[in-house]
């Protein structure tokens, strides 16, 4: 089925909540109802070429270009069935043409149910919420709970399990999680047997587990805020496509979140965790580290003789960051490797996650990242600038080398109708584009693309 004639439906749609927006956009604020519905449309086309892998045969990944439509819908109904107590509900489908490059998500595809889950609020003391059922959770800075359905491609983030955020004082709260994530969802309709988690298509059955706690306030007598965290994930054993087993695993994380906040305009954010496993000595060693500072020049000011003063940079923002994941050094007996747990998602880059089609789904390790980063705002448009050297801890890419190459990437966010003040027809637009000049990590030395637009509408 060729781009034109799939995408000609999703046009129209797009057409028709834009040409609905004026009207909705004269409605008036009105009291939230107990029963509430709406959803949203999501249209994106993403080209890429040469991205590079750590191997020999293939050097790129893929086959080199590829371009391909994704359209993504979502509808949702909440109510209130008490003061204190609501039902969610949220279905999604999405399907991709693809105009070169692997098939995936081919239309009819299947209709997910992403969301269903009951949210009781002020339960366990004020301020309180109790969420029980398929959920998002996104917990500290997302780089380790975020992604439930690693092998989703950006349809889904969704956990089965509990979740609890407990206020403890003024200054303290905890938050708790609990899931189980089987490998293959069974509730969906037009049932296609996808993998939602594991590192590999290859590899079948591979469920997730897990559990974990969030200490969160400010520290030093309300001075530092941040988090301690303890996150436990239990993979289930499984098989290869061969027959051969891939036995359970245990990742047992500690660590912290620290968020400093030196003035009005100068920030920090530093993050260190720890991974092992208590039944196994010499299994698992691996760490994380995160260390940034921010300068928000929209808070500083200078003198004005009309005016007292004025912002200095308004809606600037500059940033200088550095993330360190651990690679496995094939001379210890130890797992040096970091797993990203729940986070398998394009948090360090959109391209970047294609150099690990080889070595699974996300799976972020052996990456050292200085990056610089300049965000400017103006009225509801937003354009983001980042760039630095990639390094790999260890040698293990076929070129030989640590120098994973040097990334670039640009976004820009903009307003393209304003929608009603519930949201009703609210419609943004993206652009981004990433570059990656590869270095001697890798056999290939063609300069890889990243290019994405799209198009978010909601009703």
């Amino acid at each position: 089925m060729n781009a034109e004639r799939n995408f000609f439906p999703a046009i129209l749609a797009i057409a028709f909540a834009a040409a609905a927006q004026p009207v909705a956009a004269q409605e008036s604020a009105a009291e939230k109802p107990a029963f509430r519905y709406g959803g949203d449309i999501r249209l994106r086309q993403e080209l890429w070429d040469d991205i590079p892998l750590p191997t020999e045969t293939p050097i790129v990944t893929r086959n080199g270009f590829n371009n391909t439509y994704r359209l993504r819908s979502r509808a949702f109904a909440a109510y209130d069935f008490a003061d204190w107590a609501t039902a969610n509900v949220r279905l999604t489908h999405m399907f991709y043409d693809t105009v070169a490059g692997p098939e995936s998500f081919k239309w009819p595809d299947e209709l997910s149910l992403d969301t269903a889950n009951l949210e009781f609020r002020d339960l366990t003391g004020d301020g309180s919420r109790l969420v029980l059922g398929r959920q998002d959770i996104f917990l500290g800075s997302g780089r380790l709970v975020f992604e439930g359905t690693a092998l989703d491609a950006a349809r889904t983030t969704f956990f089965d399990g509990v979740f609890l955020h407990q206020p403890l004082s003024d200054d303290f709260s905890t938050d708790l999680f609990a899931v189980y994530d089987k490998d293959e969802d069974e509730c969906v309709i037009g049932h296609v047997h996808r993998q939602l988690r594991g590192y590999s298509p290859a590899v079948d059955g591979r469920d997730e587990a897990g559990a974990g706690i969030f200490l969160n306030g400010a520290f030093l007598d309300g001075t530092l805020p941040g988090s301690l965290y303890y996150i436990w994930k239990h993979e289930t054993t499984a098989r290869k496509a061969d027959g051969s087993e891939v036995p359970n695993a245990d990742i047992h994380t500690l660590g912290f979140i620290l968020r400093p906040k030196f003035s009005n305009a100068f920030s920090g954010e530093f993050e260190f965790a720890r991974q092992f496993d208590p039944a196994d000595a010499d299994g698992i060693d691996a760490t994380l580290a995160y260390a940034g500072l921010f300068l928000a020049a929209d808070e500083l000011t200078m003198p004005s003789s009309a005016k007292g003063s004025v912002t200095a940079f308004p809606g600037l923002k500059f940033g200088l960051d550095c993330l360190y994941l651990s690679g496995d050094d094939p001379d210890s007996k130890r797992n040096e490797a970091f797993n990203p747990l729940f986070s398998r998602y394009p948090f360090i880059s959109e391209l970047m996650i294609y150099c690990f089609d080889t070595e699974g789904a996300g799976n972020w390790n052996n990456i050292i990242h200085p990056r610089a980063t300049v965000k400017a705002k103006y009225e509801g448009h937003s354009l983001t600038l980042a760039g630095g050297p990639v390094y790999a801890e260890e040698r293990n890419g076929a070129g030989g080398g640590r120098n994973r190459g040097v990334l670039y990437m640009a976004q820009y966010d903009f307003p393209i109708l304003a929608g009603s003040k519930s949201g009703c027809g609210k419609t943004t637009g993206c652009f981004l584009a990433e570059l990656l000049d590869p270095g001697d990590y890798y056999l290939s030395d063609h300069t890889a693309y990243f290019f994405r637009w799209q198009i978010n509408i909601t009703f």
